[in-house]
């Protein structure tokens, strides 16, 4: 849980604006998601809690009325009988809640079998150990990420002024097998480049965290550049969909999506290139480096022991 926390207050710490949209979570991307809660079916028998490890579950003694005055019962009936009792009862009585100014009603302590389930964004790892436990099919994970939740309101800094010699400064991380290669055969060759980036070699491009590329952003890098092997052809998987290529591609496509809610989209970006394509990396550092000019200095304050 320490990496999750950690994580939330790198993006907090990069975050420019307050985002307002949902992220859609790709479906190879694990970790990352919204739990979805039936209320109306579930007995409150604690067993999503007890699986869940992160602790991002729990049960609060209220019942939301909306909840079981909207359900429809199943022709078979709910699993729960306790459950089904109480939703005919509340919607025999409905026309006595119509006026809209009963939203929840408490539970009184001890009475087992009734409740609500709270989930924690924040805490969530979407691991599903709580869908799995539930024998009322109350929980479903749904591929979204809400960001608005977990950052809040963000206060804006100033804006950054463009010095006139300024130039993008970029880290780049770089897959030994192939992308490595492919910058050191781009010198051989005395490409041209901007001289203003910053090689950081990883045993596989699917290596590469989250935290490694805010920890970048927040240290004053205009951008982020991932580059692999060529698709299908990573050292560490083939054409497999979990080879380590396939998979960072979707990461930079979510980590993209978010940081384009936070106020600092356009900043990342991945490519591939075998050994042989030292011409090819060149061209993929000198087309970001020229997205990074049309954006300007990264907005994201500098930390004091960085400044020039």
């Amino acid at each position: 849980m320490d990496k999750r926390i950690k994580l939330l207050d790198s993006i907090r710490a990069i975050a420019v604006k307050t985002p307002t949209n949902d992220v859609e979570v790709p479906e190879s991307v694990v970790g990352f998601g919204t739990i979805e809660y039936k209320a109306q079916t579930c007995s409150a028998c604690k067993k999503c809690i007890l699986a869940c490890e992160p602790a991002a579950l729990d049960i609060e003694q209220t019942l939301n009325m909306p909840d079981y005055l909207e359900a429809s019962i199943p022709a078979d009936g709910f699993r729960s009988k306790n459950r089904e009792t109480l939703v005919n009862l509340l919607q025999n009585l409905k026309q006595d809640s119509d006026t809209g100014e009963v939203q929840a009603i408490s539970v009184p302590a001890g009475l087992p079998g009734y409740g609500s389930i709270a989930w924690s964004a924040e805490q969530c790892i979407a691991c599903n150990k709580c869908i799995e436990a539930c024998p009322e099919d109350c929980l479903t994970l749904e591929k979204t990420y809400k960001l608005p939740e977990i950052i809040g309101t963000i206060e804006s800094p100033p804006p950054v002024t463009t010095p006139k010699d300024w130039e993008p400064f970029i880290i780049c991380f770089v897959c030994w097998e192939c992308s490595h290669a492919a910058a050191d055969l781009a010198g051989l060759m005395h490409l041209h480049y901007p001289a203003t980036i910053r090689t950081v070699r990883l045993p596989c491009s699917g290596a590469l965290e989250p935290g490694h590329i805010m920890t970048a952003l927040e240290n004053g890098a205009d951008g982020v550049l991932v580059t692999g092997c060529l698709l299908s052809e990573c050292h560490y998987g083939g054409d497999s969909p979990k080879a380590g290529n396939f998979m960072q591609y979707d990461f930079v496509k979510f980590w993209s999506d978010i940081f384009e809610e936070i106020g600092i989209g356009g900043r990342l970006y991945i490519d591939f290139a075998s050994a042989a394509m030292g011409i090819k990396f060149a061209e993929i550092v000198e087309d970001f480096t020229e997205k990074l000019y049309k954006l300007g200095p990264s907005p994201i304050p500098k930390k004091p022991e960085v400044q020039e």
